[in-house]
This record gives C-alpha cells, structure tokens and sequence, in this order.
C-alpha cells in the first residue's frame, strides 16, 4: 500500500493545513477564554493547542523543505517559494518559542495573573501574521504557479521523452538581450564570434579552447575542447539574483565543469560543478577559498538540460528539470558576471544558455 495517493508529489500537502487550522483556533480560543467562564475553556487549553500547532509547523516546514526539491517551478516563482520558506522558518521559531514560554508560564503558576494572559494573547498576534505571510506565499506557488499540481498529467506526458539535440527546437544563431536585462542565447553559424563577442576570459584563452561550432542536422551546436589548464569565461555584464538555464552535453568531458555565478574575478565566484564521476557540488570561492553548499550524486548523460538558481540565500541546481543539489550560503553581496569554468580534458557541447533575473 503506497503511503501517498496516486496524485500527490510529496507529504506536504496533506500536512500544512494542520498548522493553520491549530495555530488560527489557538488564538481565536484564546480570545474568547477573556469572555467565558474559565469551567468552558482555559489558558491550559489554549497552551496545549499553540503546543500541537508549533509541533505541526516544524512537519511542515521539514516536509516543505523536501517537497522544494521535488518541484520543477518556472522562474517568476523562484522568488515566491524562497519568500514562503523564510516565512514558513519565523513561523515555526516564532511558535516554537512561544509555546514554550507558556508551558514555563504555567509551570511557574504564573497564568493566574490577568496582565500576564493579555499580555500573552498579543504577543500571540504577531505569529499569526507570519503564519499568513506563510499560507499567502504558499497559495501563490500552488494557485498562481500550479506548484505540485498536475501530478496526474504529468505521469502520463513525462518519463517517453528525453533531452537530445534532435528534439530541441532551435531558431537562427542570436544573442537576444530583452528590456528587462535577460537574455538568451541559441547557438548557430556565428557561434564562435557570438562567444568572443560577448564572453570575457578570467583564465586562459579562447584558443585553449579550440571552439568551433558544428551541426547535427539542421541543429548549431558550439563545440569547446579543454586542455589540462583551466578555462574560465564569463558575460560582461554583472547580475545578482539569477536562474540560469543551460543546455550543455559532457559525454565527453573527464573533470569539472563549473556553472558560475556571481564572479567578480578568478578567485571570487559562487559555483555548482559537475563532475565527470557523477557529483554535484554547490558553494562559493572566496579569495581562492572554497565553501561547500551542498553536495550529492546524479546520474544523467548526453544532452542535459541544467538550470541554476541564486535568489537570496537560497541556492538551487537542476538536471532534467530534477533537483540535483540545494545548498543555502550567505546571500551574495555584490553582482557577477555568470559564465563556466572548464577544469579537465575533453570535449563539452553546448546548445544554449539563458539567464532570467529574479525579484
């Protein structure tokens, strides 16, 4: 017997309402305990039901986190699943803390005072903001961006289909830059002066990476090969708060090929590396120093479809449209440049790059 019904992503959903529906009759019974004779309801009562809600938060933070990573979101949604989180962390501390503190108030007999209930029920009011914030953020992510939804559809249209260069839809060579600062970029005949024209060197050169641009069919395709010192190679212009979307195929690649955010020179960027064993890491390099994220393993070959995502301090990597690696880090202090790093020999592929900045 399966746990979860056939169109739920995760546990998430059966989970949040009970936080809300504790935490929200918590504090509407704690308002009415002021006008009703204690013999009905009392302050030991309302203690109890705050207590069960902060303990259902925390299962719906935790089973949030995980439901994050198992959610491919478009990326005007980025931003609002990054807000629902914070909120969904001041909630649950916030209610956490609170809790306790009546349980002390009661061991201490000190809810007999009058002054001290009052005082309690409206320090109540602040976590049932957050609480909104919390449930508002997270309407908009399944109402307005369908987060989780469709599960049943989506079994049936998904796992036949498969990321190749024959089934990607490829327009003229161009490098699009649109009024909001976004841009996208589909390989094409003019390939190689699109990328000295628009792409800087921190370590080594163009020529160490021999590009040329090659056809499958009717398909441009940007061809770089590496030798065994490093090539690094960014936009000019900087960026903050960013997804970027890459379609590149390392078959033929033995090393690490770093997707790169946030590079104010060779020894300042944030990263998530692919390596050619299987591995995923995300974090930052600081003055040469280098902080992990996170870290795990994947298993994806031929042409992949990555997508990286900087909004904040929350970090995110995709490889197929599945999360690969969620790291969270102090939020960048400054805009980068984004581009990729090449450390190993061989061959890389790339169809196209676009980059979206967030809110």
């Amino acid at each position: 017997m399966e746990l979860l019904p056939e169109w739920a992503l995760n546990i998430h959903p059966l989970v949040v309402h009970f936080p809300v529906a504790l935490l929200v009759v918590a504090a509407g019974l704690n308002l009415l305990t002021f006008f009703i004779p204690e013999k009905w309801w009392d302050e030991w009562k309302n203690t109890i039901l705050y207590g069960l809600g902060a303990v259902a938060a925390i299962a719906a933070y935790y089973t949030g986190q995980s439901a994050a990573d198992t959610v491919f979101l478009p990326s005007q949604a980025q931003s609002v699943l990054n807000n629902h989180a914070d909120w969904a962390f001041w909630t649950v501390w916030y209610f956490g803390l609170y809790a306790a503190a009546r349980i002390a108030l009661h061991w201490y007999k000190m809810m007999d005072k009058f002054s001290l209930r009052i005082l309690a029920f409206v320090i109540a009011l602040p976590g049932v903001f957050l609480l909104f914030q919390t449930g508002d953020h997270g309407a908009k992510l399944v109402f307005g961006y369908g987060a989780g939804t469709g599960q049943l559809l989506e079994q049936q249209s998904t796992g036949s289909t498969s990321v190749t260069p024959d089934n990607l839809q490829q327009t003229n060579s161009t490098f699009a830059i649109y009024d909001d600062g976004n841009w996208s970029w589909e390989i094409g005949a003019n390939g190689v002066s699109t990328l000295l024209s628009n792409f800087q060197w921190l370590e080594g050169s163009p020529q160490n990476t021999q590009p040329l641009v090659v056809n499958n069919g009717d398909n441009y395709l940007l061809q770089l090969t590496s030798g065994s010192s490093p090539n690094f190679f960014t936009t000019r212009e900087a960026f903050l708060n960013v997804q970027v979307d890459y379609y590149l195929d390392l078959s033929n690649f033995d090393g690490e090929v770093e997707l790169v955010n946030h590079a104010l020179d060779a020894q300042n960027y944030d990263f998530v590396t692919l390596n050619s064993n299987g591995t995923a890491v995300q974090g930052r390099i600081t003055e040469g120093e280098s902080t992990t994220f996170g870290e795990e393993s994947y298993s994806a070959s031929g042409m992949l479809f990555v997508r990286t995502v900087v909004n904040g301090t929350h970090f995110r990597a995709y490889i197929n449209k599945e999360m690969a690696v969620h790291g969270h880090g102090t939020a960048p202090e400054k805009a980068g440049s984004v581009g990729l790093r090449l450390n190993g020999t061989g061959t890389i592929i790339i169809d196209s790059i676009s980059l979206t900045q967030l809110e």
